[in-house]
């Protein structure tokens, strides 16, 4: 990899979605600007400043491309927390490893803040009849009952049952 290389990933980096860069990025980088650590003995003054400036430029192009990419895989992870579809071929190794971890992280806290999503759970219901009136309530299913004396009401059976052993409501029974 040579430096046009790394200024066309870093140029891509700045666009919207993560772009693929090669598995060694970060390792060619760091390999040249040892490379060019050792160059900096060995040459005039004037030489010297210039490499000096390459390595400059190379660290910085490279923790900007670390730094952007960073941003993309977190917005990556909270996409997939949410629930989205999210593609991870333009991931290097180390980058699908840490979003994993993200990820497993963000549900995590999700689920302590929000609570575990509720599975939606089937509620029986059965038909009474209310034989005194009964103060405004929320049944198990969430609706406000009013109920009066002689309604014929369909409720959830664990209301249901605390009306009836209460003596307030009795069950309605069809006969065929």
């Amino acid at each position: 990899m040579d430096i046009e290389e790394i200024l066309a990933i870093w140029e891509s980096c700045k666009e919207g979605k993560l772009q693929k860069i090669p598995e060694d990025f970060y390792e060619k980088i760091d390999e040249m600007i040892r490379e060019r650590e050792k160059k900096k003995s060995e040459v005039d003054e004037v030489e010297y400043l210039n490499i000096e400036d390459e390595i400059r430029t190379l660290k910085r192009i490279r923790n900007d491309v670390f730094e952007v990419r960073m941003g993309k895989i977190l917005k990556l992870a909270w996409a997939k927390v949410c629930g989205r579809n999210v593609e991870l071929d333009c991931m290097i190794g180390i980058e699908k490893d840490l979003f994993d971890r993200i990820v497993e992280l963000l549900e995590k806290f999700k689920s302590a803040i929000l609570g575990k999503p509720k599975k939606e759970e089937r509620i029986e219901y059965v038909l009474v009849r209310i034989k005194k009136d009964v103060p405004e309530f929320e049944g198990v299913d969430g609706r406000i009952n009013r109920l009066k004396k002689e309604d014929i009401v369909l409720l959830p059976q664990l209301n249901a049952k605390a009306l009836i052993e209460s003596g307030v409501a009795e069950i309605v029974e069809f006969k065929r």
